[in-house]
Parts: structure tokens; C-alpha cells; sequence
């Protein structure tokens, strides 16, 4: 929770400049290029979030590899969480940031879930029934998960609607194993 709050104060710190430059999606662009080179090389990740390597490896490996593709407060941002050892909190900033700035273009990310990927008509579809019902521009993040044998699950923020056949058979399940049985009979 501690953490979580942490991550919503820097995050609510960056936002604020980025909205100020206008330069919400840029900033998220940046911040997101970081946090995956990290996230993608094993090296740089150990480098970043090590507590015993020197702060200052850390902030000159970040303006080498970095410096050119951000913008100065974005650099410099990066720079403060080495500065106050907060960088192991980078990537939970980033997911913050990525609300704050989803909620000021009046957009959400939805987690789909489907047995097969879907195509481009049932992925606009999806957008658009969404978009209706949440009354916000959608974006979704989409995975193919087998074992759901078909129908969709979507998550929005803490909200689950899981069409998955998979429920759709255990509730079926659930009702015949519960549903008592009085009378067979054969009428004609």
C-alpha cells in the first residue's frame, strides 16, 4: 500500500509538468521506453535497481543510454528517483502516470482475455461496445489464453466480466449438482 502511494506521488508529480507542457503522451512514450529497456536487459535491470551499485553509475548509464530520446524534466525526473533511491519504484510510476494520463484524455485500458485472437472487426466491436458503456475512448490489451475454450473476459481497473465459456460450464455445473431433483417422470 505504502509503495502504491509512493508510486501515485511521483507519478502525480510527473504528470503535473507533462500536463503543464502539454505532453501527456510523449512523457508516457519516455517514461514507457525506459521502463522497458529495463524490464528487457537483465544487465541494465541489475544496474538500475541494485541497492549497492553507486548512485552515480546509475544517473550517468541513464543519460548515456537515454538523455537524447527524453525531454530534459523527463531526464531529469529519472535522475531524482536515482537521487532518492526510488528507482525500484519506476515501474509502478509508470503505471500510475499511465491512469492519470488515460483519465485526462478520457481513455481506459481494458485487459482482454480471449481462447483465440480476435479479428479486426471483433476488436472493433469490442471498442465500441465498451466505449459505450464506460463512456470512455478504449484501448485494449488483449491475450490469448486456451484453457478459457472460448467467449471473452475483460478487465477494466478492479471490474471482471468474465464471458468465458469455462464459467459459463462450471455455473452449469453448479446449478445441476444443486438443483434437486423431486420427480422423474414421462408425460405424454
Amino acid at each position: 500500500m505504502l509503495a502504491n502511494q509512493l508510486a501515485l506521488k511521483y507519478a502525480q508529480a510527473i504528470y503535473e509538468v507533462a500536463a503543464d507542457k502539454n505532453l501527456l503522451s510523449e512523457v508516457e512514450e519516455q517514461l514507457t521506453t525506459v521502463e522497458q529497456a529495463i524490464r528487457e536487459h537483465e544487465d541494465l535491470a541489475t544496474l538500475f535497481y541494485h541497492p549497492r551499485v553507486p548512485a552515480v553509475a546509475k544517473k550517468e548509464t541513464i543519460s548515456k543510454l537515454f538523455k537524447q530520446e527524453l525531454a530534459d524534466f523527463v531526464h531529469n525526473f529519472l535522475l531524482l528517483l536515482v537521487d532518492k533511491r526510488r528507482e525500484a519504484a519506476l515501474p509502478a510510476i509508470v503505471s500510475e502516470y499511465r491512469k492519470l494520463a488515460n483519465e485526462a484524455r478520457n481513455m481506459a485500458e481494458a485487459e482482454v482475455i480471449t481462447a483465440m485472437p480476435l479479428t479486426e472487426q471483433e476488436h472493433a466491436a469490442l471498442v465500441r461496445k465498451l466505449s459505450t458503456v464506460t463512456g470512455k475512448n478504449m484501448v485494449l490489451k488483449t491475450q490469448i489464453d486456451e484453457s478459457i475454450l472460448g467467449g471473452v473476459i475483460v478487465k477494466i481497473g478492479d471490474k471482471l466480466i468474465d464471458g468465458s465459456v469455462v464459467r459459463q460450464l462450471r455455473m452449469l455445473k453448479t446449478k445441476l449438482l444443486t438443483t434437486e431433483v423431486t420427480k422423474i417422470g414421462v408425460t405424454n
